[in-house]
């Protein structure tokens, strides 16, 4: 069983349109349902990594 999921947020947490989809959001609830730690990866610069608004949808 996995412990930790780390997550790149462009092009995987988020789609295009910076929406989260419904088998992302899904797949993410049933991880920590388990007991796995879900966390944030990114190439980013620590200054452009903070999220702007996500939708969900």
């Amino acid at each position: 069983m996995y412990k930790l999921i780390a997550i790149d947020i462009d092009d995987t947490l988020i789609n295009d349109d910076k929406e989260v989809t419904p088998a992302t959001q899904e797949a993410l609830e049933q991880a920590v349902a388990k007991g796995v730690v879900v966390t944030l990866a990114t190439g980013r610069a620590y200054a452009s990594a903070q999220l702007s608004p996500v939708r969900r949808v």
